[in-house]
């Protein structure tokens, strides 16, 4: 019986390894999950932060290396750490708002839905066999060094992984990006490398007196950029200081945010948005733009989409940064 415990001992560790790694080499987007998470305030100090990839990364080695009671402490921190993450996932899926968690920090999906909290339910359960394991007097290594004929049964499970994951792979769709002097990424272009205009989506939105605003009569004067963000939303507040700073920055363009509320809610969540707000109260032009919260869109002049969609905190302020760099580079060349 302690043999077939191996698997979910090593899912376990490997986990913990990649989620550490990844955490490292992105400390920003543990920073944003902490805050739209909604980690308890005394858990939110920047060396619990910097120090969490650090106590991934040590239960993973930990966890491979430890037999009989050791494995049983690990095993029992492990499990403990799981749940946290469960109980925040499962509390993120029911919030009004799409939540980034960057569990595993820029790796695979990051927004959490109900395959994330199906996974870290998978992840309590091999955590706990871990435990088992412990219990048992066993642990990786030993069970490996006693019964060499294991290797051969690791080595077949971990091809079949392979082989799932293969199977399953798809990759990821480069976002639409193009245009009027702005670019921000590839270019859809057809068979002969000529530019494919991509009209914007139909959308419309509200102003901050409840009146209709039609993008298509708004784009002809200038291009604009379209900042979604939720109040309710932890990266959110972290754009939001910014918007005055880049709407005067990037003029001509016309910088809005379009917040994900009512008008009349604008008075009593960011007042300091008034004369920058537009409205899309039920989301319908921010799934129609594929935008999450935050996320930006440039549309050009032309009504075709000239940069985006993006999302997140970290790569809307980058976004901007590249039409300000495009929009100087038009400056001095004019």
């Amino acid at each position: 019986m302690p043999s077939a415990l191996l698997l979910p001992v090593l899912t376990c560790a490997v986990v913990l390894l990649v989620s550490g790694v990844a955490k490292l080499r992105d400390p920003d987007a543990v920073d944003t999950a902490f805050v739209d998470l909604d980690v308890p305030a005394g858990l939110r100090h920047p060396l619990l932060r910097r120090a969490l990839p650090w106590v991934e990364i040590a239960l993973g080695v930990w966890l491979v290396l430890a037999t009989g009671p050791a494995l049983v402490v690990v095993a029992a921190l492990t499990l403990g750490l799981f749940l946290a993450y469960l109980w925040l996932v499962v509390r993120a899926v029911r919030m009004p708002e799409a939540v980034d968690c960057g569990c595993f920090g820029a790796l695979g999906d990051t927004r959490v839905t109900t395959v994330t909290v199906w996974r870290n339910i998978a992840l309590v359960a091999s955590a706990a066999l871990s435990l088992a394991l412990g219990l048992s007097g066993s642990g990786v290594l030993a069970a490996l060094l006693e019964d060499p004929s294991l290797w051969g049964w690791l080595a077949t499970a971990a091809l079949a992984a392979a082989v799932t994951g293969l199977v399953l792979y798809r990759p990821t769709a480069d976002p639409v990006t193009a245009v009027d002097g702005v670019l921000t990424g590839e270019l859809p272009v057809d068979d002969d490398g000529d530019y494919l205009p991509t009209p914007a989506p139909v959308a419309q939105l509200l102003d901050e007196a409840g009146a209709l605003v039609l993008l298509s009569r708004e784009t002809p004067a200038a291009a604009h950029l379209l900042l979604f963000l939720n109040p309710g939303c932890g990266s959110c507040e972290a754009v939001k200081p910014f918007v005055a700073q880049w709407s005067r920055e990037l003029a001509p363009v016309t910088v809005r945010a379009v917040l994900m509320t009512a008008p009349a809610a604008l008075a009593s969540t960011w007042p300091d948005l008034s004369g920058l707000a537009w409205f899309d109260p039920n989301g319908v032009a921010r799934r129609a733009f594929g935008c999450a919260t935050p996320g930006a869109v440039l549309i050009g002049t032309d009504g075709n989409l000239a940069g985006g969609p993006v999302n997140g905190a970290q790569a809307v302020p980058e976004f901007v940064d590249e039409i300000a760099e495009q929009l100087r580079a038009a400056h001095v060349s004019g």
